[in-house]
C-alpha cells in the first residue's frame, strides 16, 4: 500500500501541473525516478523481486514514448511518466492505467469534438485522465481483494 501511497503522491501534483501549464516539470520527472529507484532498491533488498515483471512492467512506458518519438503526436514526459508509473506499481496496474487513461481520454476528445468545443489538432493533456484511470484501477483491486 506504501507504493501505491508514493505514486499518488506523485501522480496527482502532475496531473494538475500538466493541466494548468500544458508541460511537466523535468524537476518533477526525476522525483518519479527517485522514487522508482528507491522501491526497486527496496524490494531487492527485502523482498525477492520478479525481474521479469518489473521489465514489464516499462513496455506500456516504452511503447508510448516510442510513439511520442516517432510521430509527435503523444508527449514524451507521457511515455516517461508511464516508464516509472510501471516501475513503481507493476505491469497490471500500468497497462489497465494505461488503457483506462486513452479510454478516458477519447471518450472526452469525443464528446469535446461533438459540442465543437475544441478543433482536432488541440492538444489534451493526457496525465490527469492516466492518473484517474491509476487511482480506479488501484480503488478497484483494493475492493477485489
Amino acid at each position: 500500500m506504501w507504493k501505491e501511497a508514493l505514486t499518488a503522491a506523485w501522480l496527482i501534483p502532475l496531473s494538475i501541473m500538466d493541466t494548468r501549464n500544458k508541460r511537466v516539470p523535468v524537476w518533477m520527472l526525476w522525483i518519479g525516478m527517485a522514487a522508482a529507484v528507491c522501491v526497486l532498491l527496496y524490494e531487492g533488498i527485502n523482498e525477492d523481486p520478479d525481474v521479469l515483471q518489473i521489465w514489464r512492467g516499462l513496455i506500456p512506458g516504452a511503447i508510448l514514448l516510442a510513439t511520442a518519438l516517432a510521430t509527435g503526436k503523444a508527449g514524451m514526459a507521457d511515455g516517461i511518466i508511464l516508464i516509472l508509473m510501471g516501475a513503481l506499481t507493476g505491469y497490471e496496474i500500468c497497462v489497465a492505467a494505461a488503457l483506462g487513461g486513452l479510454l478516458l481520454i477519447a471518450l472526452l476528445s469525443v464528446i469535446l469534438l461533438a459540442l465543437r468545443k475544441v478543433k482536432r489538432n488541440t492538444k489534451i493533456p493526457f496525465i490527469p485522465f492516466l492518473t484517474v484511470a491509476w487511482i480506479i484501477t488501484v480503488c478497484g483491486g483494493w475492493m477485489g481483494q
